[in-house]
């Protein structure tokens, strides 16, 4: 069994260096280009079974040390790797960077990390967590618009409100409103983008503009829990609204 366990921390020791120097395809062993059909169908096949080899519950009651650490950061690459390639406009803009002179893979494999992170601090209500990480991302990797929409949706969600949640800052708040609603133009068909801007459009006060962009992420993704609470909330308000002003006109009606 000793020997094994050697021999198996051998094993992530060489792959753990392997991901210094190889690039996604490499790493998850598929040819780039051809039909893009096949190609998703060769990364599925070969993501399950790299996961399956790498995940690090597999060798939950193997004493692998200060290896299980780097076990952890093989199966994050590979799963990194895996989402990059698998949605087209990010594998574009990999591919560009892949070709490019100066390529980091590095770089670019440890921007994805800690968007991967700020994802998870924002799913959490961490906001100024996920803002570094977001920022972090960003700084690694520019021309990642996905990644600076994260970057500029959680500075808003840092800036102070008043008592009814509207921004003090009212400038910055709708210059980041004019930047998502830019990169939304590229991203019409995600759900979170739409979250994102009505959100913000939320906090300038238009709420109707907002409901709209709810809803509309609602039909991309009916189990977008954000999209469904805010939505829930602006109900609350019309209610609460409405109770007030039956109460007036009661009181108008005694009188």
């Amino acid at each position: 069994m000793a020997q094994d366990t050697e021999t198996l921390r051998r094993e992530i020791q060489a792959m753990h260096l392997k991901l210094k120097d190889a690039n996604f395809y490499d790493l998850l062993g598929v040819t780039p280009g051809g039909d893009e059909a096949a190609l998703k169908q060769q990364l599925t096949t070969q993501f399950r079974n790299l996961a399956k080899k790498w995940h690090v519950d597999r060798y939950s009651n193997v004493d692998l040390g200060e290896d299980r650490e780097k076990l952890q950061q093989i199966f994050q690459t590979i799963n990194n790797a895996h989402q990059v390639l698998a949605d087209s406009k990010r594998r574009e803009e990999y591919d560009l960077e892949l070709n490019g002179q100066n390529t980091d893979i590095s770089a670019i494999i440890n921007a994805e990390t800690a968007f991967r992170k700020g994802q998870s601090m924002l799913d959490q209500g961490s906001y100024k967590g996920a803002h570094m990480q977001f920022s972090a991302a960003s700084e690694m990797n520019p021309d990642d618009i996905e990644y600076r929409a994260h970057r500029l949706y959680t500075e808003y969600l840092l800036i102070t409100k008043d008592e009814d949640g509207k921004p003090l800052d009212k400038t910055r708040t709708q210059e980041i409103y004019q930047q998502i609603d830019a990169i939304s133009q590229k991203f019409n068909e995600k759900d979170w983008i739409l979250v994102f801007l009505g959100v913000v459009t939320k906090g300038l006060g238009r709420e109707r503009e907002a409901e709209r962009l709810f809803r509309n992420a609602l039909q991309i993704n009916s189990r977008n829990h954000s999209a469904q609470r805010q939505l829930r909330i602006i109900e609350m308000r019309k209610g609460k609204k409405k109770n007030f002003l039956t109460e007036l006109m009661d009181k108008f009606k005694k009188k």
